[in-house]
């Protein structure tokens, strides 16, 4: 994984508060090698998934 498909899946979630700390996060973790990127970068999205999800549940769908 390179850093640019990293901050690709990050993205959607742009509007997160921490959302700059992650960003930063993949910079130090893509200095670290490829593995440590790809550890990060889903450790970071999955954690704003489940954070959207928690924030979310219960309300009705937007369009």
């Amino acid at each position: 994984m390179d850093l640019a498909k990293a901050l690709q899946m990050v993205r959607p979630f742009e509007g997160l508060p921490h959302y700059e700390t992650a960003v930063a996060q993949l910079y130090v973790a893509s200095a670290k090698g490829k593995r440590e990127l790809h550890r990060a970068a889903y450790r970071i999205r999955n954690a704003f998934d489940s954070y959207q999800y928690v924030v979310n549940y219960g309300k009705a769908e937007t369009a």
